[in-house]
């Protein structure tokens, strides 16, 4: 039973990304055209085929390897068993040699005929073996041809725009040929040539023909990349697409939910494009839940008493105040009062902070100290402070 892990020079835990690496390097290195009238690199360029096409699907895979630990613990067995074997056979084999043989007339004309009939049995062998090579070489080449007309029309239907079809033509191949190389080259090579088309488009501005093709991308990349979806994801809130771009970002938020940035760009379409403020606070909650823990693991549970606001990153500071407009919205005007206290630890300087929570206090009822956050929020540039002042500052 042939080993594919020493086949593809790989160890037994090699992972998808170093299975395929090694199969795209020695079937680059033994490729036929390569190594022209080499019948070795062509019987090694069909295993690494073979070994590839086993262990880069998880089924097959499982399988190869039950067998194969099967089979060495049986080799093992075997070579013990038949070396024991064969000694019986020599020993017997001795006892009924042991007499003298007689170089008679009729026994050279046994071994003649023997060895005649053996000339004749060999010579038919060879000349139907050499046949049925030559037949099966003939029919190689025309599987050759006929693969490469295939390939011609996968990408004249990718030249002429039709690419998710260029992408179905090629699959629906690959599925019926899984040993032929030309196929997964085609479409490794489409993949590429549209990735760059998206990404120029993007490069462009021109959004609606790169979300396009991201979405092709999207359907036939295996895995689909963080990059593509985060592509995907700008297209289509740069064109309102908002539904859309939610459902991509949290998309993406499965894949890394640890990504701070994801949660806030996510409470944020939903608070300000949506208008859907309780999702909104679902997950800028889950942003300050985060953010707790982050700056527990840097500074200490007592992080507010320890960290210096200034090296805090802005996102924060903007989590806090996206915040309080959702509890606002809410009416839980006692969080939102939370919310900028922390929006204004963390950026003393600047007005929103002060504002919104002058708004909180007044819808919790809260009158004592309103008038000093509206003069801080005045002193720092915020706008429509006049009207409040007049209001709740008599």
């Amino acid at each position: 039973m042939p080993d594919f892990y020493t086949l593809l020079e790989i160890p037994r835990n090699a992972d998808s990304t170093q299975i395929r690496a090694a199969y795209k390097r020695l079937a680059f290195h033994y490729h036929p055209d390569l190594n022209p009238g080499d019948a070795r690199a062509e019987e090694l360029f069909k295993q690494i085929n073979e070994a590839y096409h086993t262990l880069s699907d998880p089924i097959k895979k499982s399988r190869y390897d039950a067998r194969l630990n099967s089979f060495q613990g049986y080799t093992d067995y075997s070579e013990a068993h038949w070396r024991a074997y064969r000694h019986q056979q020599y020993q017997r084999w001795r006892q009924a040699h042991e007499k003298r043989y007689t170089f008679d007339r009729e026994y050279f004309k046994i071994q003649g005929l023997a060895f005649l009939t053996f000339l004749i049995i060999a010579g038919f062998c060879y000349g139907l073996i050499h046949t049925v090579n030559y037949f099966y070489a003939l029919k190689q080449q025309e599987e050759a041809r006929q693969n490469a007309l295939l390939v011609n029309q996968v990408n004249a239907l990718f030249t002429s725009g039709q690419e998710d079809d260029a992408f179905s033509m090629v699959s629906s191949l690959m599925r019926q040929y899984p040993f032929e190389y030309r196929f997964v080259i085609a479409y490794d090579s489409l993949l590429e040539e549209l990735r760059k088309k998206a990404d120029r488009e993007f490069d462009e501005s021109n959004l609606g023909m790169s979300l396009s093709h991201l979405k092709i991308i999207k359907k036939y990349e295996m895995p689909t990349r963080f990059e593509t979806l985060r592509r995907i994801a700008i297209c289509q809130y740069n064109l309102t697409q908002y539904d859309s771009a939610l459902l991509t970002l949290k998309e993406l938020h499965h894949v890394q939910p640890w990504n701070f940035e994801l949660v806030y760009q996510i409470g944020l379409i939903n608070l300000v494009n949506t208008n859907n403020a309780a999702e909104a606070l679902e997950y800028f909650t889950l942003g300050k839940r985060m953010f707790k823990e982050s700056l527990s693991r840097k500074y200490g549970e007592a992080f507010e008493v320890v960290m210096n606001p200034a090296d805090a990153p802005d996102i924060y500071y903007d989590l806090f105040e996206a915040r309080a407009r959702a509890n606002l919205i809410l009416a839980n005007y006692e969080e939102a009062i939370t919310d900028c206290n922390w929006a204004v630890f963390l950026r003393p300087k600047k007005a929103e902070g002060y504002k919104l929570r002058a708004l909180s206090k007044a819808g919790a009822n809260q009158y004592r100290t309103l008038c000093n956050d509206l003069q801080a929020a005045r002193q720092y540039g915020a706008t429509g402070i006049t009207e409040l002042q007049s209001q709740y500052c008599r």
